[in-house]
């Protein structure tokens, strides 16, 4: 049982340098598709409550959507630079602590004992 998450390696963060490699642009096309169908859906009930004909009202939704979608992606992307410029300042003001050795050698004691004793479990 001890075994079967030891097996598990830990990514370090330190690798990632860069936020754009663990921020997609999910939230750009997120907030892009949500506020270009909420302009279709608002375009199409206030012309069907104005009595306007189909065609009018299909087609000034269908414009309202385009303007919105693209005013979705605008918005999402100076989300993202936002988002990716507080979690650089974040990470950089709080570096993550380093294990002191003594700790570090007491894991590595840990496990080694805990290698021995399954080896002997096994042997008896």
């Amino acid at each position: 049982m001890n075994e079967s998450y030891q097996s598990i390696k830990i990514i370090d963060d330190d690798k990632l340098s860069d936020p754009s490699e663990y921020l997609a642009d999910i939230p750009a096309r997120l907030i892009s598709g949500v506020l270009g169908l909420m302009a279709f859906m608002v375009a199409c009930l206030t012309g069907l409550m104005a009595g306007n004909p189909g065609f009018v009202i299909l087609t000034r939704a269908m414009l309202a959507m385009l303007l919105c979608t693209v005013i979705g992606r605008i918005l999402g992307i100076v989300g993202e630079i936002c988002i990716r410029e507080y979690v650089s300042k974040y990470k950089d003001s709080r570096p993550r602590p380093q294990k002191p050795s003594q700790l570090v050698e007491l894991e590595r004691a840990k496990l080694e004992h805990d290698r021995v004793v399954a080896h002997m479990k096994k042997a008896a």
